[in-house]
């Protein structure tokens, strides 16, 4: 386990309308850090004046003389955009409405403080760590706060990856909430929560920036598209967290999709789920960022545990939600086919493989039905884009006398791919696991190069999966290989939760400018 001290890895305490088609087969994913910098390069052309003489001259002599016929190259430079630093944000402490005596029910309050962890290929001592300076849940500057990582070098071959988890433990609220450090977006599609009774889902938005974020949000349901005041004009300041309960615009729905787009600075958004069913804790957990929408979307490192205990409590009522669901959502204004493919670990084909068609503008909830324990990889493709994520339970297998097991679930975002390599830290919670999974055609001998701990390697078969044991609180280098998907997942009984592993940003490449 790392040290705060550590200079490489890090340990803090506790601390539009256009979509993209075939994104995950054919374009590398957008960085969510880009490089800036420009050069104008101006070309000036002065003319003179001639006689009227001369210019009658030159008309005569235009008459009977031949046009010469000039060819030029336009003026052009290369320019190279200097790299920018790299910025991460986790996402801060879990969140409740209310206090821990029930009063202030509208305003946001943290639950305990998060573990989060940080890592860097450059040694660390150019990575700088802060807690953001304004919050709506009074966690400003405070270890619950949103955290900062930030990389100064901006160098093309430093990368720097975070992570946080967190397990509340205070008897109201149970389960564990993993979630990766993300770069910021002006566009985010986070697919998951709830707000039926029971279940409470905040949206939080972060600006790390230092200029002012205005931020719009587009929320679909099963019921279609949420029209409600307040969804636009959403200030966020700069170093700030706004956290806004997704029931103040679409209350008592079970299948929430949301849209975030923002102008000025850009923001990390996030959704926490939690669920108590009467009395009982039902489980935690965030939900980051999913793949833009496409016609080819892959979720990695779904792992299932506990199915016997779990089926047996399906039938009971508020119960339901146990089950394994794929939420889908077509946001293009046009009636979809989509095509589900389920595949575990060792390449066995699970029964929850289908078709369906999906109505436009409208949220569907897939059941998953069949999964035994294991570890699972699930593909859709689609006729036109899609988004989508994945809610997967887990139910203990005992528990003391005359008290329920308890239960967690997870929400599970779709990945991008993954090109060359790629940086993950590995957020503190049971069971760690990266998940990868690979499209070429030839097997990928993967290395995950540790930053604090064993180096590992793991083959990855062609069109299939594999997955490997890491150790919590490290940081790993994963190379060797032309492109993978990847995942990092937790189990254990009555614990489940996962993040993507998400590219590192693109190399600043030479572009040359015309005037």
């Amino acid at each position: 386990m790392s040290d705060h001290n550590d200079p490489v890895a890090h340990h803090i305490e506790p601390v539009g309308d256009d979509y993209p088609v075939d994104e995950n087969e054919a374009a590398t994913p957008k960085a969510k850090i880009t490089a800036r910098g420009a050069a104008i390069v101006g070309v000036r052309m002065v003319a003179g004046t001639v006689g009227i003489a001369v210019a009658l001259a030159a008309i005569a002599g235009a008459t009977f003389l031949p046009i010469t016929t000039v060819a030029t190259t336009p003026a052009s430079v290369d320019v190279t955009p200097v790299a920018t630093a790299q910025e991460l944000v986790c996402p801060g402490a879990l969140l409740r409405l209310g206090d821990e005596s029930g009063q202030s029910a509208t305003t946001a309050s943290s639950i305990g403080d998060p573990s989060v962890r940080f890592g860097s290929t450059s040694g660390g001592d150019d990575v700088s760590v802060n807690p953001l300076q304004q919050s709506d849940a009074g966690t400003a500057g405070t270890e619950s706060a949103p955290v900062q990582i930030r990389s100064t070098t901006g160098g093309d071959d430093d990368l720097v990856s975070g992570a946080q988890g967190q397990t509340p433990g205070d008897g109201e609220f149970e389960g564990l909430a993993t979630a990766d450090c993300a770069g910021v977006a002006s566009e985010t599609w986070l697919v998951g929560g709830s707000t039926a009774v029971g279940r409470t889902t905040l949206i939080t938005l972060a600006n790390p920036s230092d200029t002012v974020s205005t931020v719009a949000l587009a929320i679909s349901t099963e019921d279609g598209k949420v029209t409600a005041p307040g969804v636009t004009g959403i200030v966020v300041q700069p170093h700030g967290q706004r956290v806004l309960p997704l029931a103040g615009f679409a209350p008592d729905v079970e299948s929430p999709v949301v849209h975030v787009t923002s102008r000025g600075g850009q923001i990390v958004a996030n959704l926490q789920q939690t669920t108590v069913r009467g009395i009982e804790p039902g489980g935690v957990d965030f939900v980051g960022a999913g793949h833009t929408p496409s016609t080819a979307q892959i979720i990695s490192g779904v792992r299932v545990t506990g199915t016997d205990a779990l089926q047996s409590r399906l039938g009971e009522e508020g119960y339901g939600d146990l089950a394994s669901v794929l939420r889908v959502f077509a946001p293009g204004g046009e009636d979809t086919l989509a095509e589900v493919s389920v595949t575990s670990d060792d390449g066995a084909a699970a029964g929850a493989s289908f078709s369906v068609d999906l109505a436009a503008g409208v949220v569907d909830d897939l059941a998953l039905d069949g999964l035994v324990d294991g570890t699972y990889t699930v593909h859709i493709t689609s006729s036109h884009p899609v988004v989508a994520g994945l809610r997967v339970s887990t139910v203990a297998g005992s528990a003391p006398e005359g008290e329920a097991p308890g239960s967690d679930f997870a929400w599970l975002s779709t990945v991008n791919a993954l090109n060359d390599r790629a940086l993950v830290t590995i957020a503190d919670g049971p069971g760690p696991r990266v998940n990868l999974v690979n499209p070429t055609d030839a097997d990928a001998d993967v290395t995950l190069e540790a930053t604090d701990g064993d180096d590992l390697t793991v083959t990855v078969p062609a069109e299939g999966a594999a997955s490997v044991e890491v150790a919590a609180g490290d940081t790993y280098l994963v190379a060797g290989f032309d492109r993978l998907y990847g995942s990092v997942s937790y189990a254990s009984d009555a614990l489940v939760s996962g993040y993507p592993i998400q590219p590192p940003a693109a190399s600043a490449e030479a572009i040359t400018i015309f005037p």
